[in-house]
């Protein structure tokens, strides 16, 4: 059973990854097959460090552990 259908997106979300614990915030500017893909997106570091990023991320949907929106 699916319980989560539909992606935010357009929307300021907050992407917590299963690899090394990294998380990015951006605009989830699409869905694709197996994939997101976020436009003006950081990388979250610890101690509040945050690292802009150039261009779109991608990001594997499998690599996904949550994803917060940020309102």
């Amino acid at each position: 059973m699916r319980l989560f259908r539909r992606y935010p997106v357009l929307q300021q979300i907050i992407v917590n990854t299963r690899a090394r614990d990294e998380s990015f915030r951006g605009v989830l500017w699409r869905k694709r097959r197996g994939y997101l893909v976020l436009r003006n997106a950081e990388m979250l570091r610890g101690k509040g460090e945050i690292v802009p990023m150039i261009g779109e991320l991608v990001i594997p949907a499998d690599n996904v552990n949550f994803i917060q929106v940020v309102s």
